[in-house]
């Protein structure tokens, strides 16, 4: 009976369908809307489109349009426009759209729905969108000045690669060392992945040696790569940074100094000029100490000529820090759980250099400093972020969002836990949930989850990594309607890496106002094999083997589900030459997918080659590789699309004029060719100033129409004043004579000369001594600071401490000829008589007491050997009893040595004795 029931109920819905099909239909045929075919994007922020609205009806129409974007673009103004139309006629209604920062390049879609007063969908049409590829990527080093400490210790370069690009980035960072033995150059490199508005540290280490120690001072180079081998960035670290005058300037705020915030220097360009779509662009930033903080800005302002309302201010704000604190107010950008974009301000404090405790911010949601003409809503948040190095650390946010384009309120809360964080397994939590309250209807409360894990492991040989989450499907975060699951094992056999890999995405949100999503009930799912190995030291070979089920609801194909199976192989291979200004690197991906009924082959070619005056980049596409390429396209159609981009690049005049030169050819089988000519010339005019002018022309044509657009543009750069640290407080100078103490008395007597080229350490300042034999350190805080100088051709100078409370201080040191003092300990060991114990006789240290009552010390290494240099003169050498093993004493008088100049005094053999065991003796009567 069951079974009869579901069976009428199934033909029943399905006769209702398809009458609901046919309706459609025909009114797909008496009012139709149709849209710009395909719009190419330069790197203005605001695009304009129209779309043609036709009523071939004998009645008047009223309906609303409504666009739907991608990621990171937004319309201006309402979010749908209502029309009326008479009978017979049509008409053509502008939209405009804001190009957000999180906007990715390549080629997107803006869909135009058309519906009737009841909200029915009669009509649709598609405006493709080709935004060009914009690279900005930037390191910064955060450790620019370095000091070499003890033989054995690493050396570390921080270093903060940025993303300000709109495309994904695959970097290469590579930091050039001393070699081992101090001469020529070891090449270290990192890889990384970055998505655009990222931020990514990286470290490079390098163990100091003997060779290196010895150096006075050096660079260590850093290049910025993008994967083609193109250089983006590049900067310096220097090591033993020596002068012999110097003004004080507090490491702390040297790196406040160099923070993320500034790029110090402030652009005006102009776009389209002397044409009706003539732009202006003012962008740039820098800071300033003010007091004992750090006051920085940013602009980025955008002006129309044809466009009579106010300007475009995004990422404009001003910062002040001070004493681990600081606010912003202004263009407020946060990606939190829900996306915080908005003007307004912000609090926060500073654990270290890059992580806020403790944060608070509140903001008018809008695109523009100035305001929008729509309410967008407002939204407030607090989080707090602790240091993700240990066990137990938390970052949590909460998240309160009223907003009037879904009709909700909601406060949403999330909370990241570390509980593992070792080298070998790392384990982290997510929980978070929320409320949403429909505006129209108050009683209307929907609570959500989000649950989330990461975890990193190395087990011997095999790594793994596993990323999950799933929230429900009203959760109100950015992450609505998902589920996760990302896993992958690898392992290295010698040179070769393989790995095996499972993804899981599936997307399927629901909102209380009914929202009409473009795409439904999303799923994807890939298997992945690969393999990859170096071939010799400059190239790379990765192949991949993956299956990939895609499926998903559309709207406009009827509600029903498509799917895309696919099987493919790829190939990839890159290779650089051995200075790095040469790289090729090659893609191919080919394999078979079935859509439908229909089974097409996939082939895609991506290569490009990179040299110091030549860029080459091919893409070739044949097949459809996603359900929404088969979509777009007629699916009786094969997807066919070929582009090629030259380009020349090349200094002239001892690199102040920059030539830059190229065109871009793309076909499309279904939407037609166009080619672009670029060409633009910047000249620096002065160390800090440069001009740039170029120009574009952009050709389309198809089999209905054709069109040709010109542009030129124009701008100039001005480099601001580097920010000039400030302490408060009472400053002094000072000025120290150094002279060669050849009688050994510490007096600078007639006939003995000043000291020249020696290395002098104040704190951790390094200075040259110069011919005259004085340094000179100026505007040092009041306080206290030790001189030194280590073992430098015979010479020395003891940590002595001076006190800076007097506006000029001057002083005189000796360098005292040293000799070289070397012995060992060893340990009386009986085997009998000796109590048993650990006797290691590293870290035992042996001290020094000459005649003035002049103490040195020096630890022995793990066999009980050591080495000094000491000062000319008699001493007495004996261990520190506290640091002797357990269960040893020292009760020899302590020797007497004599150190000479340019030889090696050994002192005698220091024996520590090992207490005896305590024997009991029993007597027994007959």
């Amino acid at each position: 009976m069951f079974g009869f029931i579901l069976r009428i109920f199934l033909f029943c819905s399905l006769i209702v369908l398809i009458q609901a099909s046919s309706t459609r239909a025909q009114q797909q045929g008496l009012v139709e809307i149709s849209a710009d075919t395909v719009v190419e994007l330069g790197i203005e922020k605001l695009v304009s489109l129209s779309v043609k609205v036709t009523n071939a009806s004998p009645m008047s129409f009223d309906g609303i349009v409504s666009p739907e974007t991608p990621q990171g673009y937004k319309k201006v103004g309402e979010p749908s426009l209502k029309i009326r139309l008479a009978a017979g006629a049509h008409a053509y209604f502008p939209f405009k759209f804001l190009i957000l920062n999180s906007a990715m390049s390549g080629k997107g879609e803006i869909r135009f729905n058309l519906a009737d007063p009841a909200g029915k969908i009669v009509s649709r049409s598609t405006a493709l969108l080709n935004l060009p590829a914009v690279r900005a990527s930037g390191l910064l080093i955060a450790t620019p000045n370095l000091l070499l400490k003890n033989i054995g210790d690493s050396l570390n370069v921080k270093i903060i690669v940025r993303n300000a690009g709109n495309q994904k980035e695959e970097l290469k960072v590579v930091a050039a060392f001393p070699a081992t033995e101090g001469e020529g150059k070891q090449i270290l490199e990192q890889s990384l992945t970055l998505l655009p508005g990222s931020e990514k540290e990286i470290y490079f280490s390098r163990i100091i040696t003997k060779q290196i120690h010895q150096l006075s001072s050096f660079y260590i180079n850093v290049a910025g790569l993008y994967k083609n081998g193109d250089l983006f960035a590049n900067g310096v670290a220097f090591v033993q940074n020596a002068a012999q005058e110097r003004q004080f300037s507090a490491p702390a705020q040297d790196r406040l100094l160099t923070s993320r915030f500034a790029t110090d220097q402030i652009s005006l360009n102009g776009q389209n000029l002397f044409s009706d779509s003539q732009s202006w662009q003012l962008s740039g930033g820098g800071a300033a100490q003010v007091g004992s903080g750090l006051l920085a800005f940013n602009v980025d302002a955008y002006q129309w000529k044809n466009i009579s309302n106010k300007p475009l201010i995004s990422n404009t704000w001003v910062n002040y820090e001070e004493k681990g604190y600081g606010a912003t107010i202004g263009n407020i950008t946060e990606n939190l759980e829900s996306f915080i974009n908005g003007r307004g301000i912000k609090v926060y404090s500073k654990k270290d250099d890059d992580i806020h405790g403790i944060e608070f911010g509140a903001v008018q949601r809008s695109f523009n400093l100035l305001g929008d003409n729509f309410n967008y809503g407002y939204a407030a948040y607090a989080r707090l972020n602790s240091s993700p190095l240990h066990p137990g650390a938390i970052n949590s946010s909460i998240i309160f969002d009223y907003s009037p384009i879904d009709q909700t309120r909601s406060i949403l809360s999330s909370n990241t836990v570390s509980v593992f964080n070792r080298k070998t397994f790392s384990l982290n939590f997510m929980g978070g949930g929320g409320l949403s309250q429909n505006l129209s209807d108050p009683q209307d409360i929907k609570p959500s989850l989000a649950l989330g894990s990461n975890i990193n492991a190395s087990l011997g040989k095999y790594t793994l990594t596993s990323n999950n989450y799933y929230s429900s499907a009203y959760y109100p975060g950015i992450r609505r309607g998902v589920m996760q699951f990302n896993e992958r094992i690898s392992r290295y056999l010698g040179k070769q890496y393989i790995w095996m890999g499972y993804n899981h995405y599936s997307f399927d949100p629901q909102y209380q106002r009914g929202f009409n999503l473009f795409q439904r009930d999303y799923r994807l799912q890939r298997l992945e094999l690969g393999w990859a190995r170096p071939l010799g030291t400059a190239a790379n070979l990765t192949l991949t083997m993956s299956n990939e089920r895609e499926q998903a609801s559309y709207n406009f194909v009827n509600s029903g589900i498509s799917k895309l199976n696919s099987f493919r192989l790829n190939e990839s291979v890159n290779w650089h030459s051995t200075n790095f200004k040469q790289n090729i690197f090659i893609t191919l991906e080919n394999g078979f997918a079935k859509y439908l009924s229909k089974n097409e082959l996939q082939l895609r070619l991506n290569a490009n080659w990179s040299h110091p005056f030549f860029n080459l980049n091919v893409y070739y596409q044949r097949g459809s590789f996603l359900i929404a390429e088969s979509i777009q396209n007629n699916p009786i159609d094969d997807i066919s699309r070929l582009s090629v981009s030259p380009a020349l690049h090349h200094r002239f005049f001892k690199q102040k004029l920059k030539l830059e030169a190229g065109l871009v050819y793309y076909r499309d089988a279904v939407f037609g060719n166009n080619i672009t000519y670029t060409i633009r010339s910047e000249i620096q005019i002065t160390p800090k100033s440069s001009f740039y002018v170029g120009s574009y022309q952009y050709q389309y044509r198809n089999q209905f129409a054709q069109s040709t657009f010109r542009s030129l543009q124009a701008g100039v750069t001005q480099k601001l004043p580097q920010p000039k640290a400030h302490t408060p407080g009472k400053k002094g100078d000072l000025e120290v004579l150094f002279f060669i103490d050849r009688n050994q008395n510490g007096t600078f007597d007639a006939g003995e000369l000043p000291a020249q080229n020696f290395n002098i350490l104040i704190n951790r300042i390094i200075f040259v001594v110069p011919a005259d034999g004085k340094i000179r350190y100026n505007k040092m805080p009041y306080g206290n600071y030790v001189v030194s100088m280590p073992l430098q051709n015979g010479y020395q100078v003891d940590p002595q401490e001076i006190a800076i409370s007097e506006k000029k201080l001057a002083l005189i040191i000796p360098l005292q000829r040293n000799g070289n003092v070397s012995g060992n300990v060893s340990v009386d060991y009986q085997e009998n008589k000796s109590v048993d114990g650990a006797l290691s006789l590293a870290g035992i240290n042996i001290v020094f007491v000459n005649d003035k009552g002049m103490i040195r010390a020096v630890k022995t290494g793990d066999q009980g050997n050591y080495s000094i240099s000491l000062p000319l003169g008699n001493y007495k050498v004996y261990p520190e009893n506290r640091t002797l093993p357990l269960n040893t004493l020292f009760d020899s008088a302590p020797q007497s040595i004599a150190v000479m100049s340019e030889q090696n005094t050994q002192v005698g053999e220091i024996v520590l004795k090992v207490k005896e065991k305590k024997i009991e003796i029993k007597r027994f009567k007959n």
